[in-house]
């Protein structure tokens, strides 16, 4: 250590109170900057680890390490091809057929509520249940009520949707933007911070590489095993969908890929109504083979492959990753699905790490009466 380091050593002992002190200020203003900055930095965290191949391959095989920002460029631009633009085109067409939806079904309550009857009942109902349906006659007035009702309801909260909708447009537009940039500097320089963050870790130099080896293969793992398998599943499920003759099987599989990404939900929420749907209806072999198709095929390659993909490629255990999975998901939304495990084993981690220091001391204390018998 050379005398420049020790003096600085020195004067941070001297003036440590206060640099804490305008540390934990600078840290809390920095924390409000960052907090509306959050959701779409991580978004493009991950779309930048998960296109992290394709900047190698550039970068290191077709440019030989040279033009490193036409490399980010062209990746920035991958990622918002494939994975933002797409995202945003599937939630603005299933918003809009949900709103599309919502809006025969109020048009059906106006209907019903203007004149109501025990046939236009039975005419709106599948067959089998028209055929069980007993005289109603007594009982048109009060379901009159209730669809008028409802139809107010209904009218109320399609406007409230509709303004949210609106609203979210301009919401999309800042969190793309920023996702763009970020995804830009994190694909160039993620070496950078990754190599940042290992450095400032509170732990040996080996404990620092196996934390961040860990995080890397974890996340590695998550990423591209459910997103890899809920597109397989979408695709399964999808064709089941258009093979039994049911409508809109792109708005269908989009729906399943976004539910297959959550662990005991999955593709068995579309999948099974609609063959239940379908046997309603008199389609019973139709809605049969969907149904096996659902639970014989597109369910097992979710149990098939997401553990291989997760537990096997990151080394955590099964448990650790569906606490993580659940837990983040209800803390926030579909990015804790990704990020939920990461936080949760990185925390094992460092209760391992702790617990292997406490061993050490333990051991340095048993010896020392030993020592001093000798």
């Amino acid at each position: 250590m050379d005398q420049q380091d020790k003096t600085t050593l020195r004067h941070f002992k001297v003036t440590a109170i206060p640099f804490v002190a305008i540390f934990s200020l600078i840290l809390v203003f920095s924390y409000m900057v960052a907090v509306p900055l959050a959701s779409p930095l991580a978004w493009a965290a991950l779309f930048s680890f998960f296109m992290h191949p394709l900047h190698s391959l550039l970068s290191e095989r077709l440019f030989r390490g040279r033009f490193r920002n036409i490399a980010a460029a062209l990746v920035t631009g991958a990622i918002l091809l494939l994975i933002v633009i797409p995202g945003v085109f599937a939630g603005t067409m299933l918003a809009r057929e949900v709103l599309r939806n919502y809006g025969r079904i109020l048009d059906l309550m106006v209907e019903f509520s203007g004149s109501l009857d025990v046939a236009d009942l039975k005419a709106f109902l599948p067959q089998w249940l028209a055929s069980r349906i007993g005289p109603l006659g007594d009982y048109v007035d009060f379901l009159r009520d209730n669809l008028q009702q409802a139809g107010g309801w209904t009218a109320s909260r399609l406007a409230t949707l509709s303004r949210a909708f609106a609203q979210n447009v301009f919401g999309l537009v800042w969190q793309l933007v920023v996702i763009t940039v970020a995804s830009f500097f994190m694909t160039r320089d993620g070496h950078l911070i990754v190599e940042y963050i290992e450095a400032v870790l509170p732990l040996s130099e080996e404990e620092r590489h196996a934390v961040m080896n860990r995080a890397r293969k974890l996340l590695r793992a998550v990423v591209y095993g459910i997103t890899f398998t809920a597109a397989i599943q979408a695709v399964l499920g999808a064709t089941g969908w258009a093979f039994a003759g049911l409508p809109t099987p792109l708005l269908f599989g989009i729906l399943m890929f976004l539910l297959a990404m959550i662990p005991f939900v999955g593709t068995p929420l579309v999948l099974v109504p609609g063959s239940l749907y379908l046997i309603a209806t008199g389609e019973m072999r139709t809605g049969l083979l969907l149904l096996v198709w659902s639970l014989g095929v597109v369910s097992t390659v979710d149990n098939f492959i997401r553990p291989l993909f997760i537990s096997e490629g990151s080394g955590a255990h099964i448990l650790i990753v569906f606490i993580g999975v659940i837990g983040g998901l209800a803390a926030w939304g579909f990015l804790g699905i990704f990020l939920g495990p990461l936080v949760i084993s990185l925390f094992v981690f460092f209760l391992d790490s702790y617990r292997r220091i406490l061993e050490i001391q333990r051991r340095q204390e048993a010896e020392r009466p030993r020592a001093a018998q000798k």
